[in-house]
């Protein structure tokens, strides 16, 4: 919407029976406004068109990253994953303020918020350290994005770690 081009057709939309068609790899770029026009036929008829506008960095729906917890003596690393959508239509810095990573860490009623810093390219995984923690206690972890809308927040599966002390690597 930002420049004047002409609406596209995506070929693996056409023609098809389904009542989804999934365009995800048809997005380029987060901080724009895309206007998606659907038309049905049946045979050379018309039946409807439908059409809309939506801002990708406000509407976009991403599923949490994937994470795997090492805990030690005094520290975890929180290893996110994230999926694969991500570097196509996002860098570091967009992500940073369209979709902030969270990092929850929770032991017994105390909750923290980290906020990692992402710069650059975000393909592959990145290792967060959550440091200064207490040995014989139970740290959970939980790892989502923050949308801007402040809407529901979809957040992986918690994953917990009890520190002991002299302890070398736990999973």
């Amino acid at each position: 919407m930002s420049k004047p081009d002409d609406m596209k057709i995506v070929e693996h939309c056409s023609n098809i029976t389904a009542s989804f068609c999934d365009l995800t790899d048809v997005w380029e770029v987060l901080p724009e406004t895309y206007i998606p026009r659907v038309d049905g036929f049946r045979g050379n008829t018309m039946l409807v068109s439908c059409i809309s506008d939506f801002f990708l960095a406000t509407h976009v729906s991403l599923e949490p990253p994937d994470f795997d917890i090492v805990g030690s003596t005094n520290h975890i690393n929180v290893i996110v994953k994230f999926p694969p959508v991500i570097p196509k239509i996002l860098n570091g810095e967009l992500l940073q303020y369209y979709l902030p990573l969270v990092i929850e860490e929770q032991s017994g009623k105390i909750v923290k918020k980290h906020h990692p810093k992402l710069n650059g390219n975000i393909i592959g995984n990145v290792t967060y350290v959550i440091d200064k923690l207490i040995p014989n206690t139970n740290y959970c972890v939980s790892v989502y994005f923050k949308s801007k809308d402040m809407g529901a927040i979809n957040r992986s599966p918690v994953k917990c770690t009890f520190l002991q002390p002299g302890q070398e690597t736990e999973f």
